[in-house]
């Protein structure tokens, strides 16, 4: 094992691709709302392809790590990766470590698109078809089966996108107002951002993040030197995907119902 900061590692090395994505994903949230359209059919065929990835995440991230409720309350001494040689324990030890109920997006996805849905029934076999989100998930799937470490990578990532870009892109989704995601006033100013846009909602989101590096860096002398490369190689192979994706939804647009 070696000390070095890989949070720091990370940070430099997706700099450039988290702003190109950021900046392309704002792009197409402006393609969704007022004034280009009138209701949120685009932004649900968006959020449907990108929750096939975290539901892709964090089924595979618990299903490695098991139930738990088996183990999360267990001493963290008995359950510590420095103490375990076997390479796969130690890795399912050190993924438990990073588990943060309160970032899981899934149960949010779920209930955000059958918000969407019941606004309009008539898009519901557009969002459940075949497409390049789910490609992702069963690359997810293969990925936890041969090398589940780089999960580090999607693990900061993703819910990074959602702790420090998230904010904005909910603010501007808000700013479409009521009607346009079928709420009442007091909905949409409430503190707790409701249905169809909860995903975009971490409750007390400034600890959230304090904990979330804190994890991160804790795990970072458990890794091996090779680990540590390969899930700074792994972190610029999703941007990729997460590009090709939204550059996908860009085709998919042209034959949606609107």
């Amino acid at each position: 094992m070696i000390e070095e900061d890989l949070l720091l590692k990370l940070r430099t090395a997706i700099k450039e691709p988290h702003a190109a994505i950021h900046r392309l994903n704002l792009s197409r949230i402006a393609l969704c709302v007022p004034p280009q359209v009138d209701k949120p059919t685009l932004y649900a065929l968006g959020i449907s392809r990108y929750a096939e990835i975290f539901y892709g995440l964090e089924e595979e991230w618990v299903k490695f790590i098991g139930d738990p409720a088996d183990w999360i309350d267990q001493d963290s001494d008995d359950r510590s990766p420095s103490c375990l040689q076997d390479r796969t324990e130690r890795v399912r030890a050190l993924l438990r470590q990073l588990y943060m109920p309160e970032l899981l997006r899934s149960r949010s996805l779920w209930a955000d698109l059958a918000f969407l849905e019941s606004i309009d029934p008539a898009n519901t076999g557009f969002l459940h078809g075949h497409n390049a989100g789910m490609d992702v998930r069963k690359y997810l799937h293969q990925l936890v089966a041969k090398t589940p470490h780089l999960l580090v990578a999607w693990i900061w990532i993703l819910y990074s996108a959602i702790l420090y870009g998230g904010r904005e892109i909910r603010a501007h989704l808000l700013k479409a107002g009521p009607q346009f995601w079928d709420l009442s006033a007091a909905e949409i100013k409430a503190k707790r951002t409701p249905c169809p846009l909860s995903f975009w909602h971490i409750e007390d989101d400034a600890v959230v993040k304090t904990k979330f590096r804190s994890l991160i860096t804790s795990v970072d002398c458990l890794l091996t030197r090779e680990e540590h490369q390969e899930i700074l190689d792994e972190s610029l192979q999703i941007f990729q995907k997460l590009e090709q994706l939204t550059l996908s939804l860009d085709e998919e647009a042209k034959v949606f119902p609107q």
